[in-house]
């Protein structure tokens, strides 16, 4: 839904939408700028699954710093298409909004040269993925700076949103929190809490 916020949607499993096809294999599109998300969604709802790495930075804005996801390599997105298939085709992703072009390459054919787009390595997107998964391009893990927009995970606070107003104690491992939005200050250990 348009305005919901989204920390991870898994649309690479197989499900009655999206039959895993022996035949298929991914390739790769190149996005207008800043259109991951949008292209992505867009082949989600035509019957593709996606793939695009993404990084995890503090940016500032407005003396706060907040988590954001920005994807890890440019303008690239990973579509599996299956060549087979007569219901997929690279004209279809090629007319999604927000998709530019699809990789290709040369290929030598019977009847010439041919541009043909350009397969990648199931094996390698599948790595890809579990390193996201796993938090390798994390890189709010650990220290939270002053600033920090978090989420509260535990007490009577828990699921709200609050700034990082200073750190105590031993290893600075107490964070002090100012609910936002309210005039409501607090403290928890650093485990309790997660970028927001």
């Amino acid at each position: 839904e348009i305005g919901q916020h989204v920390g991870f949607v898994d649309l690479i499993q197989a499900s009655e939408d999206f039959p895993i096809s022996a035949t298929s294999k991914w390739f790769c599109a190149v996005t207008n700028p800043n259109c991951q998300a949008r292209a992505a969604l867009g082949l989600h709802e035509i019957g593709y699954r996606t793939f695009y790495p993404k990084v995890r930075r503090w940016v500032s804005h407005a003396r706060t710093k907040q988590a954001k996801d920005k994807p890890l390599l440019g303008r690239y997105i990973f579509v599996e298409v299956d060549p087979k298939n007569d219901q997929q085709s690279f004209y279809a992703v090629r007319a999604v909004n927000g998709i530019e072009t699809v990789l290709s390459s040369w290929q030598q054919t019977p009847f010439g040269d041919r541009v043909q787009p350009a397969a990648f390595c199931s094996d390698w997107i599948g790595s890809m993925r579990r390193r996201q998964m796993a938090g390798e391009w994390d890189e709010t893990k650990g220290d939270l700076p002053i600033g920090a927009r978090v989420r509260l995970m535990e007490g009577e606070f828990a699921d709200k949103l609050a700034t990082v107003t200073a750190k105590e104690g031993r290893r600075e491992r107490t964070i002090v929190f100012k609910l936002l939005d309210e005039n409501v200050y607090g403290q928890l250990h650093i485990s309790n809490v997660r970028a927001a």
